[in-house]
């Protein structure tokens, strides 16, 4: 038996398989949904932006005044890292160390180095022991009272030693600590970040309108704002711009208008304020990036120094025994390194300005010269310790 068969009627195209709209907002890809979006920005921008200022700003509302401000901002933050470091490089273990006094923390840590001194006085102990009964089987040793005495004194000195350890290597700081007093004094500028201007330019029709997003939509439906009618100021140094730009030239007066705007720092025809932003974005990482690993390094030199100086009972206490003293030589010996390191980190940061006053312009040779300070601060321990003899 057959049965009939049965077809549903075949449906018409909708408009949005056929003609314009298959190409409608829904259908359309990622891809093309981005470029449109991106077209719509340029073309907002193009048209919105005031023709007041088509000679200072790109379509994307850059100029060269904020070109020369990024650099600037840049560079300054990479004195204040740089000068940061360079301050905490000359910080004492005993700043670090009392400015817990009265606090948590600083209850603990007088009770941690009670307890080390504790230990130590142990361990003196204990060697002092084994260098008696070690000196008394020689019956000519301990014959005589005027071994008896001196040892009885050297009980009484590494008793004096252990309990005053923090005092012995504080005047071994201080001793070394004459070349970071000479270098105080003032803010030093590792790059050059002088000669600065505040350039002034006022406030056109779109920026005393509009200043934030919800601004413009309160600008479309109600057309009622309170702009702000300043104007904008730019801090600029022409001493951190030429380091980028070595021929850039600055406006005569600091009221920038149209008819007295930024140059163009580069003679190319392609030159664009917001590419050449972005262009410097890698070389100001570099600078950042190199002042903070000087920065940790200074930070971790002096902490190394604080908890030498809090362990220093230990290492100090083996004085007590002519077989063990050399761990305590060894211990002093690099404790100075370590005080040496931090004399020699300020030496180097001293010459690095010198470097930078004598050197030629650019940024590129800034670059390599701040790269040379952080490997001469990342090898600054083992020249300390050759100095010291134990490296």
């Amino acid at each position: 038996m057959k049965f009939p068969k049965f077809k549903l009627p075949k449906r018409k195209p909708s408009f949005r398989q056929t003609g314009m709209g298959a190409y409608s907002w829904r259908n359309l890809s990622l891809r093309s949904k981005i470029y449109a979006f991106a077209i719509f920005v340029t073309i907002f921008f193009m048209l919105i932006m005031p023709t007041a200022y088509a000679s200072v700003i790109d379509i994307f509302g850059f100029g060269t005044h904020d070109l020369y401000e990024s650099i600037t901002k840049n560079v300054v933050q990479t004195n204040e890292i740089l000068n940061n470091a360079f301050d905490f490089a000359m910080t004492s273990p005993y700043t670090v160390v009392n400015s817990l006094a009265g606090e948590t923390q600083g209850i603990r840590l007088a009770n941690i180095r009670n307890a080390i001194i504790s230990i130590a006085l142990v361990v003196a102990t204990l060697l002092l022991m084994v260098e008696f009964f070690r000196k008394t089987i020689n019956f000519e040793w301990s014959s005589k009272w005027e071994n008896i005495l001196i040892f009885l004194i050297k009980i009484i000195v590494i008793k004096q030693i252990v309990q005053n350890a923090d005092v012995i290597v504080g005047y071994i700081y201080a001793g070394f600590n004459y070349a970071n007093v000479a270098a105080t004094g003032g803010t030093m500028e590792f790059l050059p970040a002088g000669n600065v201007q505040t350039y002034v330019i006022p406030r056109g029709w779109w920026s005393q309108t509009v200043t934030t997003v919800s601004d413009f939509f309160t600008y479309i439906f109600t057309n009622t704002l309170n702009p702000p009618t300043d104007p904008f100021r730019y801090v600029i140094s022409q001493d951190a711009v030429r380091m980028f730009y070595p021929s850039a030239v600055f406006p005569s007066g600091t009221l920038m208008l149209n008819e007295n705007p930024f140059p163009d720092p580069t003679t190319g025809a392609a030159y664009n304020a917001t590419l050449e932003l972005v262009l410097l974005q890698p070389y100001f990482w570099i600078l950042k990036g190199v002042a903070l690993a000087i920065y940790v390094i200074a930070v971790g030199r002096v902490l190394e120094l604080s908890v030498y100086t809090i362990f220093a009972p230990l290492p100090l206490a083996t004085f007590a025994s002519d077989v063990t003293n050399d761990v305590g030589r060894n211990f002093l010996k690099n404790y100075i390194a370590v005080v040496l390191q931090i004399v020699v980190i300020v030496v180097m940061f001293m010459v690095y300005v010198a470097l930078n006053r004598t050197m030629s312009d650019g940024i590129l040779v800034k670059i390599v010269v701040l790269i040379s300070l952080g490997l001469g601060v990342i090898k600054s321990g083992a020249w300390a310790r050759k100095i010291c003899g134990t490296g």
